[in-house]
């Protein structure tokens, strides 16, 4: 194993660990907590003094001028995002499952966020949720949320249009937790979500058991009982961590899933991301 690798590796693990261990209520006092620890100087990683990286292979532009999305970035991007974005596209064809497994920072989230604002776009008549996004971590959902909210808030197609709801653990204060879109934040309070179910949830396997089960969240899913073509896309990020025991358990949580919402066969597209495929030859299949 390259020495480099494996101190990325051990920064990554360290600042998982960190993030499910350490949850501030106080977003200002969440936020300067990470600030300080990811400080390039005064921080806790230092280096790597010397680092030589491959580049990701960027985009064809005659392959980003075929690009079958509406909403879609004004930048170039890389050949890996392209290729999902035709697989994922929703206009003229079926969205197919796809596994997106490349290194860290090659925006794999870009990979599968932009298709999903797609099919959100041309479905806005339609009230209900129709994508949902399942994060083995809290932080991690906490993360994205942002990124998904400056998305949508930079558009002008989809500022005020689409909305994004945080479902996990916490929003149960009215005055902590947003009950609308901002420019940075999706929707956290938990009675805003199941009161009006957004376009988009991002929420953990637990928290979906929930909403699942639980009387009390049954008018999250009053679109989709109506419609059980709406939800099209369930995407599970980080994919390497659902195995054993857990995998088995979130296997049965999407069977239950199409099961509740009597999601028609083969309609419902499945996206995977991570950065690690594991090792040895028969890692990549």
């Amino acid at each position: 194993m390259l020495s480099l690798n494996q101190a990325i590796e051990i920064k990554e693990s360290i600042l998982a660990y960190l993030k499910a261990t350490f949850s501030f209520q106080d977003k200002e006092v969440h936020q300067a907590f990470y600030d300080f620890i990811n400080h390039p100087k005064e921080g806790l990683f230092k280096g790597p003094y010397l680092s030589l990286k491959i580049p990701f292979v960027k985009a064809d532009t005659e392959e980003v001028e075929k690009i079958p999305l509406t909403i879609k970035p004004t930048w170039l991007p890389y050949d890996h995002q392209v290729k999902s974005w035709h697989r994922l596209s929703t206009q003229q064809q079926e969205a197919k499952p796809t596994i997106i497994t490349t290194g860290t920072g090659s925006g794999k989230t870009e990979s599968f966020m932009y298709p999903i604002l797609d099919y959100c776009y041309h479905n806005l008549s339609r009230q209900g949720i129709k994508v949902i996004i399942l994060y083995p971590m809290n932080a991690l959902a906490t993360d994205q949320a942002k990124r998904l909210a400056e998305a949508i808030y930079e558009d002008e197609r989809l500022r005020g249009k689409v909305t994004a709801g945080l479902f996990i653990g916490e929003g149960r204060n009215a005055g902590k937790y947003p009950k609308s879109m901002g420019k940075d934040n999706i929707i956290e309070n938990r009675e805003s979500i199941v009161s009006s179910p957004p376009d988009i949830l991002l929420t953990n396997f637990k928290m979906l058991d929930y909403g699942l089960m639980k009387s009390n969240y049954n008018d999250l899913w009053l679109g989709n009982y109506k419609d059980t073509s709406l939800l099209k896309f369930l995407v599970l990020d980080e994919l390497h961590t659902y195995d054993g025991a857990q995998g088995t358990d979130v296997a049965n949580l999407i069977r239950r899933l199409k099961l509740k919402l009597s999601i028609p066969e083969n309609h419902l597209c499945p996206v995977g991301t991570s950065a690690t495929i594991g090792s040895g030859d028969e890692a990549p299949q």
